[in-house]
């Protein structure tokens, strides 16, 4: 019988959104965000043999970055909230499955509520269960993100699918039902993701989505981000980015408004104010909100204070307080 792990959190400051970095499972993702609002996660997990699948709800804006797991090619798609989602700067389509292959990079961008399917499933046994649907094997890319447009009764039948096997996993004791019956589930489950990829655009003729450009932009976003990072001073100058990337300083603000939803000054903000939520999340006895500021390029500790209070909700010192509270709780 399939194992399953569900859980439901009402989030606070993000405290387990931050720190859920296996919101896919063998993957790894830092979450960024973007509201000061009560936040919930609600993600559920099921482990069908060789294969896992997952789906999440997210009631709020969020940035999560980070790799999908490197031992299964991830199928992916959208439930809801898919006008407002990009991937790699990539919009996604409601009718979109998103072939993810081994460890592939993701930059998960989302300003509102979604609900997102990942299905996980062996190369091997996937491209095997391909030949024995069509008789023909499809060339998967091993370093690119791919996308398919499905019909909207594919991706009706495959969220329908993955909401029934969720439900006779949750209620499995109780209704007694056979363990023969729910792997006839999971089977249909995988050859219905099958009949999807082969029936998209014929056999074999799988087409990467993002455009040259998009895939430019979301490198300029990366190296900028590295860039920053790497620097001494996290509070390096928009001038300094856009020498480094060696665009223009108004081309710089239009691809990030266009990519993003927001200027690069706001974006390289909210990443930093980030990095200060998790370090004070995660503070030891002996750190101080000064010496975290000052970690991450703030030099004014009011500003830094306020910046923190409009886009957390909270001063970054009861955040600590409530943090070491916690820990003392946890060990009492």
């Amino acid at each position: 019988m399939p194992s399953s792990s569900i859980y439901q959190c009402n989030v606070y400051l993000g405290l387990d959104v931050v720190k859920a970095s296996d919101v896919i499972y063998g993957g790894y993702f830092e979450h960024r965000l973007l509201s000061s609002a009560q936040l919930s996660l609600y993600h559920q997990r099921m482990m069908l043999g060789d294969c896992r699948l997952e789906t999440g709800n997210y009631s709020f804006p969020v940035i999560a970055r980070g790799c999908m797991p490197s031992d299964c090619v991830c199928l992916s798609l959208m439930a809801y909230g898919s006008e407002v989602t990009r991937y790699n700067m990539a919009s996604v389509s409601g009718n979109e499955l998103l072939i993810y292959p081994e460890g592939a990079e993701l930059l998960y961008h989302s300003d509102g509520p979604a609900r997102w399917i990942n299905y996980a499933i062996p190369r091997e046994m996937l491209q095997q269960a391909i030949i024995n649907y069509s008789g023909k094997s499809i060339a998967i890319s091993q370093d690119r993100i791919t996308s398919l447009q499905l019909d909207e009764g594919e991706v009706e039948k495959l969220i329908k699918l993955t909401d029934e096997i969720f439900t006779i996993g949750q209620t499995h004791k109780q209704s007694g039902v056979s363990s023969r019956g729910f792997t006839q589930l999971s089977d249909t489950l995988l050859n219905s993701y099958v009949a999807a990829i082969c029936d998209a655009h014929g056999v074999g003729n799988l087409q990467a989505k993002k455009s040259l450009i998009s895939q430019r932009h979301n490198n300029l976003i990366l190296d900028s981000e590295y860039f920053v990072m790497s620097h001494d001073d996290m509070n390096t100058s928009l001038i300094n980015i856009a020498q480094r990337t060696g665009y223009s300083l108004r081309a710089l603000e239009l691809i990030f408004r266009n990519s993003v939803g927001m200027p690069p000054g706001k974006w390289f903000l909210n990443m930093r104010l980030n990095g200060a939520l998790r370090d004070l999340l995660m503070a030891t006895a002996n750190c101080s909100v000064s010496s975290i500021a000052t970690r991450w390029g703030f030099q004014h500790l009011s500003r830094f204070s306020e910046q923190y209070r409009k886009t957390f909700g909270e001063y970054p010192s009861h955040t600590l307080v409530r943090n070491r509270r916690a820990f003392l709780d946890t060990v009492s």
